[in-house]
């Protein structure tokens, strides 16, 4: 499946656009993550998911180790 150029073009614009929030999730064992975003709606929309981990015992991905969601925040950059 191709992609149409003009939506080859939007996409690098987005990906080419300044990011000013992101939204941080941190980890019991001191670890983080962090997702950039455009704009604060995005931001919100993101964190919403992440908040409804707060509490919950996770897989990491990276390690496969189980991991704690303890708290999420939005940040200016």
């Amino acid at each position: 499946m191709s992609m149409s150029p003009g939506v080859a073009a939007m996409i690098a614009r987005r990906l080419a656009a300044p990011k000013q929030f992101e939204v941080v999730t941190l980890y019991a064992d001191g670890t983080s993550h962090s997702h950039p975003t455009e704009t604060r709606a995005q931001a919100d929309n993101y964190a919403v998911g992440e908040r409804r981990n707060v509490g919950r015992s996770l897989i990491d991905r990276a390690t496969g180790v189980a991991v704690e969601v303890v708290d999420v925040y939005i940040a200016a950059l």
